[in-house]
């Protein structure tokens, strides 16, 4: 335990990285973003990003907060383009941000204080970590929908993540994640596993909250095979599709999707070369019906939305995960034609999604440690995110424990 009185003076190393405040000319900023310097749009507002591993004080926890070690966090996409920059050194994250800040969505670790107020959590259990923090009291929080939330705070992005070896996190927003580290008889990784389950959450919130979820028995096709591609495999698999069939460019994301529970995954270039597309592929192992769930996890509708539109069955539900700045064009009519619709679903936010995927992992039903292909130091966390940037890793870890391995 840290007692507060022994934890002054005390430092901490964190991945801290700040960026100066432009908003573009013709980028008209709310309330809240003048008021609190954040942006809706970061690519529109923030400049010349810049990232330094700092020494910095060990955060103080309120009453109704805890602090917890951190036992990993996972490497996102959303962070390379946080810290990337286009030709006139904008960020390229057309998302919630707000600089400085600790990078870092996706982390797990153990609690090591606790606040006087916290009731549900106790000194040295291991959580993972809700990233959206909603506040439950505005219109959208009131009609159930979290993630709309009016005064959202997305740690790792808005408010400081896990790129560190200490973070406060309040207590709604921990979920115990002990039933991982029994299920897996080891501690580190329990806390591994709780650093997929933000992924994973994004994944099963698009499909089972927002999507309305897959009829058991059905096809499902997945576009997409990175991270969230990944999970989407896994938990279609868990909740009973007949087939799932994924469609990915990198072979070796490709080969991973099979172990992570695609029945059959297909790449549009080796299609090709046969003189054929993924929407046939898909057509011929679902007997000509479709699917009728398909997930657009790649980011790339210009690619993806033309195949989707000629798969997709009678009555389809097409989720869209994958996140692109520049503007989409579909052809209704196929749409119209199906009654089929398509349904926006970002990030996740309460209705249990958290507690939902811990259990999954805890049974066995779903294993997302499949997909970390290397791990890094915290002091390497540079070298972490440049080699993800650079397709050399397919999900990337980032934890003090690796110092000693």
């Amino acid at each position: 335990m840290i007692i507060d009185s022994e934890r002054k003076g005390y430092t901490m190393k964190a991945y801290m990285t700040e960026a100066e405040w432009a908003p573009k000319s013709d980028y008209i900023l709310n309330e809240r973003e003048k008021t609190d310097k954040r942006a809706m749009r970061g690519d529109l507002v923030w400049k010349n990003i810049h990232s330094t591993l700092k020494e910095i004080p060990i955060p103080t926890i309120k009453r109704d907060e805890v602090l917890i070690r951190i036992g990993a966090c996972g490497v996102c996409g959303s962070d390379l383009h946080a810290i990337g920059m286009d030709q006139d050194n904008y960020s390229l994250l057309a998302s919630h941000t707000r600089f400085p800040l600790i990078l870092g969505h996706e982390f797990s670790g153990e609690v090591v204080e606790i606040g006087k107020d916290v009731k549900s959590i106790k000194i040295g259990d291991l959580i993972a970590v809700e990233q959206c923090q909603y506040c439950g009291k505005c219109s959208a929080c009131r009609m159930g929908l979290f993630n709309q939330c009016e005064q959202l705070e997305e740690i790792g992005l808005s408010a400081d993540g896990g790129f560190a070896e200490y973070a406060v996190v309040q207590e709604r927003f921990c979920c115990l994640i002990n039933t991982i580290a029994e299920h897996l008889n080891d501690r580190m990784a329990a806390l591994e596993a709780g650093a997929l389950v933000e992924p994973t959450a994004v994944a099963y919130s698009g499909i089972q909250i927002n999507g309305g979820g897959i009829k058991p028995g059905s096809y499902v096709a997945i576009f997409g095979t990175g991270t969230i591609g990944m999970a989407s495999i896994a938990l279609a698999k868990a909740f009973g599709a007949a087939k799932v069939i994924a469609i990915g460019r990198n072979e070796s994301r490709n080969r991973l999707a099979l172990e992570l529970g695609a029945d059959c995954v297909f790449s549009p270039l080796d299609l090709a070369k046969q003189g054929t597309n993924p929407a046939e592929a898909i057509l011929e192992i679902t007997h000509g019906i479709g699917a009728r769930t398909v997930i657009e996890a790649a980011g790339n509708s210009a690619m993806t939305y033309p195949e989707i539109l000629k798969c997709m069955a009678i009555g389809a539900t097409i989720i869209n995960l994958g996140v692109e700045a520049k503007p989409a064009i579909i052809d209704m009519l196929p749409l119209l034609r199906k009654n089929a619709r398509i349904q926006g679903s970002l990030g996740h936010a309460g209705n249990d999604i958290y507690p939902s995927v811990i259990r999954l992992m805890a049974s066995g039903q779903i294993d997302m440690r499949k997909i970390v292909t290397a791990r890094y130091p915290l002091k390497d966390v540079a070298r972490a995110l440049d080699k993800t940037n650079a397709k050399q890793n397919i999900k990337t870890l980032v934890s003090q424990h690796y110092s000693l391995i």
